[in-house]
C-alpha cells in the first residue's frame, strides 16, 4: 500500500511539474518578418499556451533591408532573465537575415565575433535556459536576382548554378569528359571578381556556422539545427553540405540535426522546446501516398522525404513511431506517385481527383478515428495538390485533420505540418480551424491557385515586376487577389474566406499574409 501511495505522489509530482512548465516566456528570433517564418510561426505557439517575445519588429529584416543583429543580440540578453527558453535565428543574428546571408559584405572578424557572442551566450545570461539556435547553409538558386541575391545573379545565376554543379560533380567523380569541357569554359566565361565576391561569401559564412559548432560540442546548445536552402542533389550547396555533414557527424546526435529547408526551422525548435518543457516525448508515424513514397526525392532538396521526415521528427523533439497504435500523431504525406514533384502551377495540378488521391484520403480518414492526423501535402512544389483539397474538403476531412501544410518546398510543407500538429492537443478548436483556415488559403487557393493568376490576368500583361511593386501597383493587385481569392476558396470554404485579409507583405508575388479582419 506504501509503494502505492509513493507511485501516486511521483505521478502527482510529475503532474504539477509538467502543468508548472505549460506556461512560459519563450524568447524568438526569426529569420526575418515574412509570415511563415514570423506571425504565423509565433501564433501556432501562442495557440498552445506560450508568450512568445520577438525582438521589435525594426530590428528584424524585411523586403526593404537587412536586419539589425547588434540590436537584436542586446534584446536577447536584455530579455534572457525572463524567458524559459529561447530559439534564436544566428543567420539573423550574426547577417541580419536569410536574405542578409547572401548579399552581405561584413568581414569575417564581425561574422566570427557575432558567432562566439552566440557560444558565449550561455554561460553569460543563465546556465539554466534552454538554448536552441538555428542556421542556413547558403542557397545556390538556379536562377535569381536582386535584392534577394547579389545584383550580378540577375545576368550570371544559372551559369554560377551550372558551375557549382559541375564542380560538385567534379568531387563526387561522377564528372563527363564532355562536362569537363563545359566547367572549363564556364571557370573562364563567368568574370572572376564574381567568382571571388560569391565564394569569399560562402566561405566566411561556412566558418561562421564552424564556429558555432563548438556550441554544439561543449553543450552550451541545447540544440543546433542546420538547414539546406534550395539544395539540388548537385549544385554548390550540397558540395557544402557533404563538408558540413563530416563535422556534424562527430557531435552527439542529441544535440543537432541537419537537413534540407530554411523557414519551417523557426517553429520545428519552437515546439522541441515547448515539449521539453512539458516532459513530452511524443512518437510519430509516418505514412504515405501509393507509389514511390518515402523514395521520392523533392524539387529543391537532395535527400528522401523518408529520410527528411526523420529528421524532421527527431529536432521537433519527437520519435519516430513503426507502431502506429503507440502512435501520438500520424504524419500522412502526400507524394507523387512516380516519385517526381512538378510545380503547383502546372497545368497537370488539376481538380480531377484520381484513384492514388481517393485512396489516400480514405486513409487518413480511418487513420483520423483513432490518432491525430497531420497532412503534409508535397506532391508539388510550391503549393497544394487541387485534387487533394478538393477530396479532403468533399469527404468532410478538411478540419478533422490535426494541422496541414503544402505551401513552398517539401521541408517547408512537413516541418510546418509536423509542428503544428504536434502542438495540436494544446489549441482550442476556434484556434485550429483557424490555423488549418490560413493554411488552406495561404498554401491552396494563393500558392496553387491565385498566385498564377495574378501573375496571367494582371503582373504580365501590365508589364510589371514579380517584385517591388510600387504602391499603385500593390493597391491593385491586393484587390484582384482578394476578389480571386473569394472565387477560388469560397466554393469550398464558404464564409470562412471573408473572415481574412489578403495583404503582399513583402511587395512581391512570392508570398502573402492570411490574417483574421
Amino acid at each position: 500500500m506504501r509503494a502505492l501511495r509513493n507511485l501516486l505522489m511521483l505521478v502527482l509530482l510529475l503532474v504539477c511539474q509538467t502543468a508548472w512548465a505549460a506556461k512560459g516566456t519563450l524568447l524568438f528570433v526569426p529569420l526575418d518578418n515574412r509570415p511563415v517564418c514570423l506571425d504565423y510561426t509565433v501564433q501556432t505557439m501562442e495557440a498552445a499556451g506560450w508568450e512568445v517575445k520577438t525582438p521589435p519588429r525594426e530590428y528584424i529584416a524585411n523586403e526593404k533591408s537587412m536586419g539589425e543583429p547588434e540590436h537584436m543580440l542586446t534584446w536577447l540578453e536584455q530579455n534572457a532573465s525572463e524567458a524559459v527558453a529561447i530559439v534564436a535565428s544566428s543567420d539573423a543574428l550574426i547577417y541580419g537575415g536569410l536574405v542578409a546571408s547572401r548579399t552581405h559584405e561584413l568581414p569575417l572578424e564581425v561574422l566570427l565575433e557575432r558567432a562566439q557572442r552566440l557560444v558565449d551566450f550561455r554561460q553569460r545570461y543563465g546556465k539554466q535556459k534552454q538554448l536552441y539556435l538555428f542556421a542556413t547553409i547558403m542557397r545556390s538558386p538556379k536562377a535569381s536576382s536582386a535584392p534577394v541575391e547579389p545584383a550580378y545573379y540577375k545576368e550570371w545565376g544559372p551559369k554560377l548554378f551550372r558551375l557549382g554543379a559541375l564542380e560538385d560533380k567534379r568531387e563526387l567523380k561522377l564528372l563527363k569528359r564532355r562536362e569537363a569541357k563545359e566547367l572549363a569554359a564556364l571557370r573562364q566565361a563567368i568574370p572572376q571578381e564574381i567568382i571571388t565576391d560569391l565564394y569569399t561569401r560562402r566561405a566566411n559564412n561556412i566558418m561562421a556556422t564552424e564556429l558555432l559548432l563548438h556550441g554544439v560540442e561543449s553543450g552550451d546548445f541545447d540544440y543546433f539545427l542546420i538547414g539546406r536552402d534550395d539544395t539540388a542533389p548537385f549544385s554548390q550547396a550540397h558540395r557544402e553540405a557533404r563538408s558540413m555533414e563530416i563535422l556534424v557527424s562527430e557531435l552527439p546526435k542529441e544535440r543537432i540535426r541537419f537537413f534540407a529547408g530554411a523557414d519551417q526551422l523557426g517553429l520545428v525548435l519552437l515546439t522541441r522546446a515547448a515539449k521539453r518543457l512539458q516532459y513530452e516525448f511524443p512518437l510519430v508515424n509516418t505514412t504515405y501516398a501509393a507509389g514511390a513514397g518515402g523514395t521520392t526525392v523533392p524539387s529543391y532538396e537532395d535527400d528522401t522525404i523518408a529520410e527528411s521526415a526523420k529528421q524532421h521528427i527527431y529536432a521537433a523533439g519527437a520519435f519516430p513511431a513503426r507502431l502506429r497504435k503507440r502512435s501520438d500523431l500520424v504524419l500522412a504525406m502526400n507524394t507523387p506517385q512516380n516519385g517526381k514533384t512538378l510545380e503547383a502551377s502546372s497545368t497537370i495540378n488539376s481538380y480531377k481527383v484520381a484513384p492514388a488521391t481517393k485512396h489516400f484520403v480514405n486513409k487518413v480518414a480511418r487513420i483520423s478515428q483513432h490518432h491525430a492526423v497531420a497532412v503534409a501535402d508535397v506532391k508539388y512544389g510550391n503549393g497544394a495538390d487541387n485534387a487533394l483539397i478538393k477530396a479532403l474538403f468533399e469527404k468532410g476531412m478538411a478540419y478533422k485533420l490535426a494541422a496541414y501544410g503544402g505551401w513552398n518546398t517539401a521541408g517547408n510543407s512537413l516541418g510546418f505540418a509536423l509542428g503544428q500538429g504536434l502542438m495540436s492537443k494544446e489549441f482550442a478548436e476556434a484556434a485550429k480551424k483557424e490555423l488549418l483556415d490560413q493554411r488552406y488559403l495561404d498554401d491552396w487557393a494563393y500558392q496553387a491557385n491565385v498566385r498564377m493568376s495574378t501573375y496571367t490576368q494582371l503582373i504580365w500583361p501590365n508589364y510589371w515586376p514579380n517584385s517591388g511593386l510600387k504602391a499603385e501597383q500593390l493597391n491593385k493587385a491586393e484587390d484582384f487577389i482578394a476578389r480571386e481569392m473569394v472565387r477560388v476558396a469560397e466554393p469550398y470554404m464558404g464564409e470562412a474566406v471573408h473572415a481574412y485579409s489578403y495583404n503582399l507583405p513583402w511587395k512581391r508575388m512570392f508570398e502573402v499574409q492570411v490574417s483574421k479582419k
